[in-house]
């Protein structure tokens, strides 16, 4: 018995000490994501989901379901409000920073979007997806070929 109560002391000191390195870096990348997005989205105005839909959106023809969808996809995997997202927000620029605090974000993102459409994204089509207009269009052309 005793050889399972020093195993077991064992793993909580380990245990301790990975929630005393690992809460502070997660709250301190929290910080600088949430500064990061502060920079990227400055002056301006929040959109709710039908402004963010008929500002950048309804003259191209793309349903209001789509254009929504895609955002709250976005603002789900991304962690962070996207009400002041544009249509020409762009993934390797101004908001490139995401990558840097979850590598496979991209992949969770069109992984979300597949299920959540039903449609299939191959690597070359993500790889020239760089702005919101250009994804939420995706999704849409995605849906097109689907009915056909």
């Amino acid at each position: 018995m005793p050889n399972v109560f020093y195993w077991l002391s064992r793993i909580v000191i380990v245990l301790a000490l990975l929630a005393l390195i690992g809460v502070p870096m997660y709250l301190s990348e929290k910080r600088a994501k949430k500064r990061k997005t502060e920079r990227a989205f400055a002056g301006r105005e929040p959109l709710d989901e039908q402004t963010f839909y008929e500002r950048y959106f309804q003259n191209n023809g793309v349903p209001a379901d789509v254009a929504i969808k895609v955002r709250r996809i976005l603002e789900d995997e991304l962690g962070v409000d996207l009400s002041r997202l544009t249509a020409e927000d762009d993934f390797t620029r101004n908001l490139s920073f995401f990558w840097e605090y979850d590598s496979l974000t991209d992949v969770e993102v069109v992984m979300r979007i597949e299920e959540e459409f039903g449609i299939k994204i191959s690597d070359e089509e993500a790889g020239k997806t760089h702005t919101v207009k250009n994804l939420v269009d995706l999704v849409w052309y995605k849906l097109g070929q689907r009915a056909a």
